[in-house]
């Protein structure tokens, strides 16, 4: 299959997830990223803010702020094709933006530098055992990772069905350091 047969599958099967199950899912997901080293080091958390059926992110973000953790949402600056990371204080900061995805209104956006994240919680439509994400097509992430110091780990997280064995890759293509699912964690940090 190519990435495109990949993206629409994927995305199609996640759909099909009903809300009761995303949520406890969701749950494993973020038990087993905070129990991550990495997590527990972690002072600037950036995380995907969640939406349509993606692994609900709401509590994490929770999580980490109640716990003293500075957590950044990515931003999507559609003309540049940037992400822009600024903090927030609450998810309750969040409104629909870009593609309807949840980020700070611009009154209270509070950018950040790239060099400060200790951590990224990357989205995606489908991770390898190799360490390859596909995400959604637009390469946002893939002009974003490169920026981030190289000790930060990125992290992608999905549901267990998201992990696959092979993933089209390109070299472009920024590889993840660990990916997390509901059932499986594998890493190279």
């Amino acid at each position: 299959m190519n990435k495109r047969e990949i993206r629409r599958n994927m995305a199609s099967a996640r759909d099909r997830i009903p809300d009761r199950e995303r949520q406890s899912r969701s749950q494993s997901i973020e038990r087993h990223l905070t129990a991550l080293e990495a997590y527990e080091k972690a002072e600037v958390l950036l995380t995907y803010a969640s939406f349509r059926s993606e692994a609900d992110t709401l509590g994490l973000i929770r999580t980490a702020l109640e716990t003293g953790k500075r957590v950044v949402v990515p931003v999507c600056v559609p003309n540049k094709k940037r992400i822009l990371p600024c903090e927030i204080q609450s998810p309750d900061d969040l409104m629909p933006g870009y593609f309807g995805i949840p980020e700070p209104p611009k009154q209270f956006r509070r950018q950040i530098r790239v060099e400060e994240i200790d951590l990224a919680v990357i989205p995606g439509l489908a991770f390898d055992r190799k360490f390859n994400r596909l995400g959604y097509g637009a390469g946002y992430y893939d002009r974003f990772l490169p920026k981030m110091r190289r000790d930060a780990a990125k992290i992608g997280i999905g549901f267990s069905f998201q992990l696959v064995d092979q993933l089209p890759a390109d070299p472009f293509d920024v590889p993840m350091d660990g990916i997390i699912t509901d059932s499986d964690w594998i890493g190279r940090k």
